[in-house]
């Protein structure tokens, strides 16, 4: 099988794509706060560009959620930031979101032609292992692009990790591009202490510093959730079987 890793949002997006699934990774911290919505009862998350374009969207959806961040924190007038522990049961449990970030919402939204895009972090990992290998039972899975958001167009080492940590679990039976096979090797070698990693790296140190310490923590955590959110319908939704 072959698996592909792209670097950040800001990568062009390959046409062949649509035949693809395409898992979107951004750790610090869209991808695992959209997790964490959807385990506490989340109805969906929908990713927009901007600001402006979620303040359209809200139009169309009336009580719907506006969250979001720039620069780290909560973009003024929203209901919601990025933190994952803004998404609590009592403020979303049933509720839709309109979601927009710096960087997970972009890739997103670039990768939404792909045949299928799921959500991936270190919190639901071992979910996502598990429902790639049942569409491979299903002979349902051409191949893999791992597509890291990064940070603003940049490589960014948590999503690299969290990629690698994918690739590990897939086993040998795997085909690798370059940055597959940094990420696999990075993986390796920082596996038995990726939270100090983490939270040495420059979004890591970034988050800290603007007193996320609880965030970069949790968000380093593996497999606590068994989620496969999936992009249905421009809508990131619980994907119950993974298919």
């Amino acid at each position: 099988m072959r698996v592909e890793v792209l670097p950040s949002a800001g990568t062009p997006v390959l046409p062949y794509l649509e035949d693809k699934l395409v898992i979107v990774i951004d750790v610090l911290r869209a991808t695992s706060t959209m997790v964490t919505a959807l385990a506490n009862g989340c109805q969906a998350l929908i990713p927009v560009l901007t600001p402006e374009d979620a303040l359209e969207k809200r139009m169309e959806i009336p009580g719907a959620l506006l969250g979001g961040e720039r620069r780290a924190m909560r973009i003024e007038g929203f209901d919601l930031g990025n933190s994952p522990f803004d998404y609590a049961p009592e403020k979303v449990g049933g509720k839709r979101v309109i979601m927009t970030t710096t960087n997970g919402t972009r890739a997103i939204r670039a990768a939404a032609e792909a045949k299928a895009v799921w959500m991936a972090s270190f919190l639901n990992l071992e979910s996502i292992v598990e429902a790639i290998y049942r569409l491979k039972q299903k002979t349902l899975l051409e191949g893999i692009v791992i597509f890291c958001a990064g940070t603003e167009d940049r490589f960014d080492l948590p999503d690299t990790l969290c990629a690698g940590m994918l690739i590990d679990a897939l086993g040998s039976d795997t085909r690798l591009n370059d940055l597959g096979e940094a990420a696999l090797m990075l993986y390796q070698l920082s596996k038995h202490n990726l939270l100090e990693i983490i939270e040495q790296s420059d979004h890591g140190r970034s988050l800290l510093e603007l007193g996320f310490e609880k965030d970069v923590i949790y968000c380093s955590t593996a497999n606590i959730l068994p989620i496969v959110p999936a992009l249905v319908n421009g809508e990131v939704v619980w994907q119950m079987e993974g298919r």
